[in-house]
């Protein structure tokens, strides 16, 4: 009887210090928990007796989550912010241009062959205001949709070659040519066909605002369909790391008629697809790169 009695005071004792312990661990997260509170630290919890090393990893999971929250909802934040003062600068640009040519017309005695010009100037204005408009509604809708882009068996070689002869005309008007070096009359792919329009129709046309010389296009298939665009830059001063963040664009003031988002469009319509867009950037040359799975006999589900 004596040896039990003893056996469960030694027994009652172990349990009263792990209880201790334990208790002292709690107070120790709870303390540091508070701390963290009060200074907004991204420091984690550390244990003092290691009694409650599991509870102190999950705790320290749900501290990194939401410090990942936080930094991502500033990132967009500040995002939102850099959006709106660019969105007003570049809508009240050609506003305020054609509200001075408005004036000019109404204040001024011109001819009727000035008038026209005037209006022909005012046109083209506004024109611009309306293309800034549907590329921000456009990049706007692309953010807030969350579906899952409709997808078809499509042949890649037929959709590249529409989107070139649409800007066959421009390119020529500036004597430059878009050379197409495709050795496939045949591509299938599962996507979705106006999107894959959009996105040639975006890369074609940023060579054109903003290259020299042709615009070379090659497709190319090994395990992936690649389509390259390669233009020597008119400015080859760009930061290739933001080269599709949105708004970026390497006319710092503005004035050129660039949103700097059709580069950034085409990126979230080919992510939305499932498939790669990558640049790079070797002199003066600048290229884009476009990663397609190829079809492989199987089929578009719904």
């Amino acid at each position: 009887m004596e040896v039990a009695f003893v056996i469960a005071i030694l027994v009652a004792c172990i349990l009263l210090f792990f209880l201790i312990l334990q208790k002292t661990e709690i107070k120790n997260i709870t303390d540091q928990l508070q701390e963290i509170r009060k200074s907004d630290t991204n420091v984690l919890i550390h244990s003092q007796n290691g009694t409650a090393d599991k509870l102190i990893d999950q705790v320290n999971m749900l501290l990194k989550d939401m410090h990942d929250i936080k930094t991502a909802y500033n990132r967009k934040n500040h995002t939102l912010e850099q959006m709106m003062t660019n969105i007003s600068h570049d809508l009240r640009t050609p506003l305020t241009s054609a509200m001075g040519y408005i004036n000019l017309i109404r204040y001024s005695e011109l001819s009727e062959e000035e008038k026209g010009r005037e209006l022909a100037i005012i046109e083209k204005r506004l024109t611009r205001l309306e293309e800034l408009i549907n590329a921000f509604f456009e990049m706007s809708r692309i953010v807030s949709n969350g579906k899952e882009p409709e997808k078809a068996d499509i042949n890649i070689i037929s959709v590249l070659e529409e989107s070139i002869v649409h800007y066959y005309d421009d390119f020529s008007d500036k004597n430059r040519q878009i050379i197409f070096e495709c050795d496939y009359r045949r591509l299938m792919v599962c996507s979705n066909q106006e999107m894959l329009l959009r996105i040639f129709d975006n890369l074609i046309g940023n060579a054109l605002k903003h290259g020299a010389g042709d615009l070379t296009i090659n497709v190319e298939k090994i395990d992936e369909i690649k389509i390259t665009f390669q233009n020597e830059l008119v400015s080859p001063d760009i930061d290739i790391e933001h080269i599709f963040d949105e708004f970026y664009t390497t006319d710092i003031s503005r004035t050129k008629g660039s949103t700097g988002l059709g580069l950034a469009i085409a990126k979230e319509f080919t992510e939305m697809l499932g498939e790669k867009i990558e640049a790079s950037l070797c002199g003066d040359n600048f290229y884009i790169y476009l990663i397609l799975h190829e079809e492989n006999d199987l089929y578009c589900r719904g």
